[in-house]
């Protein structure tokens, strides 16, 4: 037997078999992936640990432990990424024919056990369609069937968060099973009443809503994070939502305004009869104040009026005590002079008047030497012979005084013994 030498080429192509044994037979799972692989004798075999695995000579098909479908506004254009869905929001169309677009993000986390996911992989053969024909196709519908069952403006103002609780309990576990209900609605243009059949939720004996199978659970597919941003509407509903605001927002305003007159109605009533109440008190005080000052003045009246009477008493025995001093006056003074006169009338019986007549005397003799003391009795002018004036003069005041005696009835004579 010749031993040939190998030539270089021939080791190349000895490593490059030999790697490619090994690539054929063993394989490596990343974390974050599970991987299916299919041995030659038809094997299934899921491989969920990051780590080595024996691949022997099988097919291997990889899929994501967690997919996100992401239709949020932000970041939602482009192909998808990784484990993402990427999708610019999901349109929908709401129970009165308005359409719109919902935004949000969910994730879904992939069985764990290695029957459903054979299964899974057996229906749906690889991710992607994983993720276009179930996990998108879910969730899409599950929007819709939850638009269906409520208006634009149901949408818009006041079921949000009803939304976000049908849409993820759908999507989780099943669609609603819905039945038809007649409602009576009032049209705007005509103000006519037309009865029409809406969709509504069925509900069980148990009082929960009932459900059809779930394709999520029926390959243990579970709803993580699922959560609405945001919503759009179309023009057409934005302005007849608007219109409707406004009309809502006139009827609010006309009735605050009712209101607010009907309030202050009350308050210009009760006002009223506050200041009825007030003016009542005020003359109630005026007339207890005009009764108190009356009862006042009486009382001062009164008291002047006794007053009055007092002093009138006083005045009374004061005049009487007055009356009865001039009296006793009277009477003193009467016998006074009575008593002076008789005094008089003894003194001038005893002595006859002398001092009386004395002292008239004695004034007339005043009197007639004033008088002729003024007298001229000697002429400045004398013509013819002499005459004698002094005789003449003793014998006027000789004449005068036997006059003046006689008068007085006094003997101006000296008595002898």
């Amino acid at each position: 037997m010749n031993n040939y030498p190998l030539k270089p080429y021939s080791y190349a192509a000895i490593s490059i078999a030999f790697v490619w044994i090994l690539y054929l037979c063993f394989g490596i799972n990343d974390a974050g992936e599970r991987t299916v692989v299919q041995y030659p004798t038809g094997t299934l075999m899921v491989k969920f640990s990051p780590g080595i695995y024996f691949k022997g000579f099988g097919n291997t098909e990889v899929y994501w432990d967690v997919y996100t479908y992401d239709f949020d506004k932000e970041g939602s254009a482009g192909k998808n990424n990784e484990n993402s869905l990427i999708a610019n929001g999901i349109a929908v169309r709401y129970q009165d024919g308005g359409t719109g677009t919902v935004f949000g993000k969910a994730r879904f986390a992939l069985p764990t056990d290695s029957d459903t996911m054979i299964r899974l992989h057996k229906d749906f053969r690889n991710k992607v369609a994983i993720a276009e024909k179930l996990i998108r196709t879910v969730t899409e519908e599950s929007m819709n069937l939850t638009a269906g069952l409520m208006t634009s403006e149901e949408a818009y103002a006041e079921k949000r968060g009803i939304f976000t609780q049908w849409a993820e309990q759908q999507v989780a576990s099943g669609k609603f099973y819905t039945e038809l209900k007649s409602v009576i609605e009032k049209q705007e243009a005509t103000n006519e009443h037309l009865t029409r059949n809406i969709p509504v939720i069925k509900y069980g004996e148990d009082g929960l809503p009932v459900q059809h199978a779930s394709d999520f659970k029926m390959y243990g597919i579970k709803v993580n994070g699922f959560q609405l941003t945001d919503w759009d509407f179309e023009q057409k509903t934005l302005e007849q939502i608007s219109r409707k605001r406004e009309a809502t927002m006139g009827i609010i305003t006309a009735k605050a305004d009712a209101e607010r007159a009907r309030q202050e109605a009350l308050t210009a009533e009760e006002q009223g009869k506050k200041n009825v109440m007030v003016d009542r008190y005020t003359k109630e005080q005026e007339k207890i104040q005009a009764v108190v000052d009356a009862e006042k003045e009486k009382a001062v009246a009164v008291t002047k009026a006794m007053q009055a009477v007092l002093v009138a008493e006083q005045g009374k025995l004061e005049a009487e005590q007055k009356r009865l001093a001039a009296v006793a006056y009277k009477q003193e003074q009467i016998l006074r002079g009575e008593g002076d006169g008789e005094y008089k009338r003894l003194v001038m019986s005893a002595d006859g008047a002398l001092s009386a007549k004395l002292e008239a005397w004695k004034a007339v003799q005043f009197r007639y030497a004033e008088a002729i003391e003024k007298q001229k009795w000697v002429p400045e002018i004398q013509m013819g012979g002499t005459q004698a004036t002094g005789s003449a003069a003793n014998d006027l005041i000789e004449m005068l005084k036997v006059q003046t005696a006689k008068e007085l009835k006094l003997d101006m004579g000296v008595k002898g013994n």
